[in-house]
């Protein structure tokens, strides 16, 4: 197994197009709007390929009969050769590969999860669609000098590197309460004609409707622009997978998700 050098991640984005799964975070890695890594079995003709985002997404794909491969990688999830600094929420493509996980599971090496990609309804958004006006409450269009002072577990400057490329690439809406930020929606990715949101709520603040509000600007956003909102989640994030539904998303896959922790 090879750490592949980033002046060819080129060579893989065509194959990660013809992946059928919400695949934007990793052409986020391998166009360069964030720093991941890719390990790959061969620098020269990759057929078997891991994807790292830094966010701690990761995406195992092509061939699942590369024996070599597959020892090498699994070396890396137990912890065996290079160094893994924070947990890896996995996604296999195609399906053949679970299989091949399955020891990790029996082995406790990695747990099982679900995780669910939506289809937006344009329809459904509007039949839902909600944004009055709260007590104190301002959403507002995020600044570049405040978009990457916003601190939590889903924000902007853990999905690009610069806030100039930020500015330059995506999009973000910030609820205040008292002058203070509660909710950022955001672009966590954008490619083409498709923009995923990522959405931070102060703890502070959650559960008052202020992630629908930052998130619901930023549909109307991409509406205006001809862009089509992504959203996907972990199907045990059930304050993510409700805002979802409000917001007009639609389930359209399920897929195992495999928790790998540090």
């Amino acid at each position: 197994m090879f750490e592949l050098d980033k002046k060819n991640y080129e060579v893989l984005l065509d194959p990660v197009l013809e992946i059928p799964l919400n695949m934007l975070i990793a052409r986020s890695v391998l166009s360069g709007h964030v720093n991941g890594r890719v390990f790959v079995d061969s620098s020269e003709s990759p057929q078997s390929y891991y994807i790292l985002h830094p966010y701690g997404m990761t995406f195992l794909c092509g061939r699942s009969d590369n024996g070599e491969f597959n020892n090498a990688i699994f070396d890396y999830f137990k912890g065996l050769s290079y160094p893994r600094e924070k947990d890896e929420w996995l996604q296999a493509y195609p399906r053949d590969w679970d299989d091949v996980l399955s020891p990790l599971i029996k082995e406790k090496v990695a747990l099982l999860n679900t995780r669910i990609n939506f289809k937006f309804d344009k329809d459904l958004f509007y039949a839902n669609y909600n944004l009055v006006k709260k007590p104190s409450c301002e959403v507002i269009s995020t600044s570049v000098d405040m978009i990457f002072e916003i601190n939590g577990t889903v924000v902007p400057k853990g999905y690009w590197n610069t806030p100039g490329q930020f500015l330059r690439m995506a999009k973000a809406y910030t609820v205040i309460i008292d002058g203070k930020p509660a909710s950022t929606a955001f672009s966590s990715a954008r490619h083409d004609d498709k923009l995923e949101i990522g959405i931070e709520t102060n703890p502070n603040y959650q559960g008052r409707g202020f992630g629908y509000l930052a998130c619901a600007k930023l549909i109307e956003y991409c509406l205006n622009n001809h862009l089509e909102p992504v959203w996907s989640c972990r199907l045990n994030n059930i304050g993510s997978v409700k805002l979802a539904k409000k917001l007009g998303f639609v389930e359209a896959l399920r897929m195992p998700y495999y928790h790998i922790p540090k």
